[in-house]
């Protein structure tokens, strides 16, 4: 490997490490902050596309910190899809962080701007080590690292309802953390181990079964709150409306999705092979609380008013998505559950930010107010339109790849009531994003409230918004590059 060996963890530590420097530049040249906080995102992006071909569908890259060998020491442990989900996070990263530079001076003042930008690169790198790490304590670092940025993001703007929501993610964060904690510590007290490969091996060789299913327990609840799996998922409509545009395109796009890959990583890494025998009940009761999640979450942005929140509500309809395609334990489950961590992503990215760019042309946030819109901001409404269709699943989306794999593993594992959850899922989601569609296109606007000629965002907002819509079909025109790979990878971990 080389050199090569070396990246993943300077993928980690170089936003880390700008994060730690910017309030510095901050002090000493402002109008540089923001433009400066993209260069250490860049580099851990070129590093990541530099490690494509490197790491084998079946293997991985380990890098020792310190040259202590694993389990006794820290180990940075890339496997094939968690460079998929690192890859994910530094693209997104960068385009939500492109659209912040103009969006987000109108959002928070000047005083705090260097504040926005630091904790936007914490909360980058924190999840780069959420994903990458092959030790289970360090997981539960990077996991409140991730946790603490993003409680200060949503309430960044500092206005009562920011803060109030904010307030309420820490009243469910808080004690989430907590119990990752203890099933650590349960882990721990039964095994003597930190690192997951080694974990792994102990477990099968455990006897302490009941222990060992409390342990679970916990993480299914700790990272479900993360991830916004309902009922766990009060935190998220705020959260998600209420922060700046493209924090919500980060919270929505990728940090729940990084807290259900966590729960992948529990369950295939650390439970092992044989999870399924051990902590079956477990996995039964959380494939009934991802179907509920599709149809809640997809009732619920049926009936919202607010288009932030209607996505909101759509988001915890498809982490239901991804908890499906886990608990089926099959090749082609798990390989659809991170094809749709892909799809959900780039879509959920680009109409968050579309919500942004509406707000930020014309301050409308409602639904209603959309009719019309195609006239004067045409680029954001198609775009929207192109990231709504792969929502739904329409081929040739990526969000039409994802579904027929998840289709694909609950049939070969039996679960046909599964099948229909997800088929309805995506008609409930027709249901809400026509209806938005149908409004931006084919309604009258409302008397003064959009102009004849076109009136776009600028040029920084809208490039990243249109680079996620083509990424939806980029990806499912071409979703051959990934779906071998990935279902290989995924019957390396089964």
């Amino acid at each position: 490997m080389g050199a090569y060996r070396h990246f993943p963890v300077l993928m980690i530590t170089i936003p880390m490490l700008g994060a730690v420097l910017l309030p510095f530049l901050g002090y000493l040249r402002k109008r540089w902050v923001a433009t400066a906080t993209l260069l250490p995102l860049a580099v851990s992006a070129v590093l990541g596309l530099l490690l494509i071909g490197r790491i084998p569908a079946d293997g991985y890259l380990s890098y020792e910190l310190g040259s202590w060998p694993p389990p006794f020491g820290i180990e940075i442990r890339v496997d094939y899809l968690g460079l998929f989900m690192m890859l994910i996070v530094c693209g997104i990263s960068l385009l939500a962080l492109v659209f912040s530079m103009r969006y987000i001076e109108r959002e928070v003042e000047g005083p705090k701007l260097t504040a926005f930008y630091v904790l936007f690169l914490l909360l980058s790198a924190a999840m780069l080590g959420f994903t990458a790490t092959g030790d289970i304590f360090n997981l539960f670092v990077f996991m409140e690292i991730l946790a603490l940025s993003s409680y200060a993001l949503v309430a960044v703007a500092g206005n009562r309802n920011a803060v109030r929501a904010a307030f309420k993610y820490l009243l469910m964060g808080a004690p989430s953390s907590i119990m990752v904690l203890l099933a650590i510590g349960f882990l721990y007290s039964v095994t003597g181990s930190l690192n997951m490969a080694d974990l792994s091996t102990r477990i099968a060789e455990s006897s302490y079964s009941e222990v060992l299913i409390v342990a679970y327990i916990l993480f299914v609840i700790g990272f479900g709150v993360k991830a916004a799996l309902f009922p766990m998922h009060m935190w998220l409509p705020d959260a998600h409306s209420i922060a700046p545009s493209p924090v919500s395109a980060m919270l929505s796009g990728l940090l729940v999705e990084v807290s259900a890959f966590a729960i992948i990583r529990v369950t295939f890494s650390v439970f092992g092979s044989g999870a399924e025998n051990l902590i079956g009940g477990t996995v039964d009761a959380l494939g009934i609380f991802a179907a509920a999640a599709v149809l809640f979450g997809g009732i619920m942005a049926i009936i919202q008013k607010d288009l932030k929140m209607m996505i909101a509500y759509s988001t915890i309809s498809h982490i239901g998505y991804i908890f499906l395609g886990i608990t089926a334990f099959t090749a082609e489950g798990l390989a659809g559950a991170m094809y749709h961590v892909l799809d959900h992503g780039l879509a959920k990215a680009c109409l968050f930010l579309c919500a942004g760019s509406f707000i930020y042309v014309k301050g409308y946030r409602r639904i209603d107010d959309l009719k019309g819109a195609w006239r004067q901001m045409p680029w954001t409404c198609f775009a929207f339109a192109v990231a709504s269709i792969s929502v739904i699943g329409v081929p040739p989306t990526a969000g039409f790849i994802s579904k027929w794999y998840l289709i694909l593993g609950n049939i070969e594992a039996g679960n046909y009531f599964y099948v229909f959850v997800l088929l309805s899922g995506s008609i409930l989601a027709a249901v809400y994003c026509f209806r938005v569609i149908y409004y931006m296109f084919f309604q009258p606007p409302k008397e003064g409230a959009w102009e004849s000629r076109t009136n776009e965002a600028s040029p920084s907002m809208l490039a990243p918004i249109w680079i996620l819509s083509f990424g939806t079909l980029f990806f499912g025109v071409f979703s051959y590059l990934l779906i071998p790979s990935l279902l290989k990878a995924a019957a390396f971990l089964l």
